[in-house]
């Protein structure tokens, strides 16, 4: 079936795009979600339309997403955690962690977008790279210090 989608859906295109996607898809999940119309002429004269607003609201999410990166590479984070001699932690620091800290100097990430290799398990400074929107990514410095 042949729908044109009024929404970018990540998985199968631009807004204004005609795409052609099972029958039970677009009844079942896109048309009540208003994700996309049936390609109809009229529709397909609409396209143009649903192209230049998802532009426009791509390059805004982009603009907003660059200087989000950029206050990203100024901050410093610093997390007291309880540590033995060796300076291994009881426990670990998770994304979850990492985002609440985040939430507290004013950025609203999600666990998802910190992107760590494993949990930090040592005492030390970080680099931690955040997934800000699609391509763009920031780094932020996370110092764990020993608190008594």
């Amino acid at each position: 079936m042949k729908v044109m989608l009024t929404k970018t859906v990540e998985t199968l295109g631009e807004a204004g795009e005609v795409v052609n996607v099972a029958p039970g898809y677009a009844r079942n999940y896109l048309f009540p979600k208003k994700l996309a119309v049936e390609a109809t002429t009229g529709a397909m004269k609409m396209a143009e339309i649903y192209k230049a607003k998802a532009k426009a609201k791509k390059d805004l999410a982009t603009a907003e997403a660059m200087e989000v990166a950029s206050r990203l590479q100024e901050t410093a984070l610093t997390l007291g955690v309880t540590a033995d001699d060796t300076g291994q932690l009881y426990g670990s620091i998770t994304e979850r962690e990492i985002a609440q800290a985040l939430e507290e100097k004013g950025f609203s990430l999600d666990r998802k977008q910190i992107l760590l290799d494993s949990h930090i398990k040592q005492i030390g400074e970080y680099r931690i790279e955040v997934k800000v929107l699609g391509d763009i990514r920031g780094e932020v410095t996370l110092k764990v210090e020993s608190q008594g």
